[in-house]
């Protein structure tokens, strides 16, 4: 369903609908499930798990120690946009919350990000600032894809590159302490959006199965006059990569494939080719660069890393079958 339209989902009842999408992530789903209390103090709020097929016992775990949780079986892994969708058509919030599994919420943050939404009417999502494992900020927000970024990103890791880095990356850190921004996007590990905002921009689209689903929705929000806003009084806590890393080689493949999708959408085809093009070259260009570190085995990890993203580019056809079982044997990073 590209671009779904939203028949509003159930009359408004609650303050909050926080949307969870689970896929073999028992543990975390379970911590984040427990911070949730806490961090939505003062709102009525109900929690929408989309179960999808996973074989760790998830949805048992929520049915046993989160009986207050809605659980909604998928029966097959619908990827994050398709499911998301799913708990959108079923929420009776005034706002929904897209929340990620591995994200663990501070007490009064969901609460903080709600009234910032209620005194900011005029703009259509709002993310906080997201904190890593190591209470650090983390990647939090971003700028619409360019070119440009794969072109110039090569050259921030020369010696007088730091003049470069601020046009080659399309992802942002904020540092703590900044002012509240309006920003392209805001990471989709939690998008909180009004429910008249969805009326009016849609949910997502479901051709993106995993990655740029809340960068694709973000700017369809631009385009409908509705601002991004990044609140970066407001923290939670992002185990980043922690649910990805479950399947690393479908994970890059995927990213890549969702990629050139939102590329084609937004720019055009012919564009694609511009793009595998740059990537081509800024993803062989870093593999040199770690692959000339060899005593380091980070460098090496990313030298291949970056030199199998390389190879994709060489690829026309990259869309990777969804993941099934956990209990598959994890597919690594090739070692030469």
């Amino acid at each position: 369903m590209p671009d779904g339209d939203y028949a509003g989902g159930l009359m408004a009842t609650v303050d909050l609908s926080i949307i969870i999408v689970n896929w073999n992530t028992r543990d975390l789903l379970a911590a984040c499930l427990a911070s949730l209390p806490a961090a939505t103090a003062g709102l009525t709020s109900e929690i929408i798990v989309v179960d999808n097929d996973s074989r760790d016992g998830s949805a048992a775990m929520v049915q046993e120690r989160f009986p207050a949780v809605q659980v909604v079986a998928a029966g097959a892994n619908l990827g994050f946009a398709r499911a998301n969708n799913v708990a959108l058509r079923r929420a009776s919030g005034r706002n929904v919350l897209l929340l990620n599994p591995d994200t663990v919420c501070p007490p009064g943050s969901l609460a903080a990000l709600a009234a910032v939404a209620a005194h900011h009417p005029e703009c259509g999502g709002f993310g906080p600032l997201l904190i890593a494992h190591d209470d650090t900020p983390t990647t939090s927000c971003g700028n619409f894809p360019a070119l440009r970024f794969h072109w110039l990103r090569p050259l921030a890791s020369l010696p007088f590159g730091r003049r470069w880095q601020r046009w080659s990356r399309f992802t942002d850190v904020p540092r703590r302490g900044e002012p509240s921004r309006l920003v392209d996007y805001v990471a989709g590990a939690c998008l909180l959006i009004p429910r008249d905002v969805l009326a009016r921009v849609g949910t997502l689209d479901e051709r993106f199965f995993l990655y740029f689903e809340e960068t694709d929705w973000c700017l369809r929000a631009w385009r409908a006059g509705l601002p991004i806003m990044l609140c970066t009084a407001v923290e939670v806590i992002h185990l980043e990569g922690r649910a990805a890393d479950l399947v690393s080689l479908f994970s890059l493949t995927q990213f890549q494939s969702s990629y050139r999708r939102f590329i084609a959408k937004h720019r055009g085809r012919c564009t694609v080719e511009l793009l595998r093009c740059a990537l081509f070259w800024e993803k062989g260009m870093l593999s040199v660069w770690h692959a000339c570190r060899p005593w380091s085995a980070r460098h090496r990890r990313l030298a291949r890393r970056y030199a199998f993203e390389m190879r994709l580019q060489l690829r026309a056809d990259i869309d990777p079958p969804p993941p099934v079982l956990d209990t598959e044997p994890r597919r690594s990073l090739p070692k030469a």
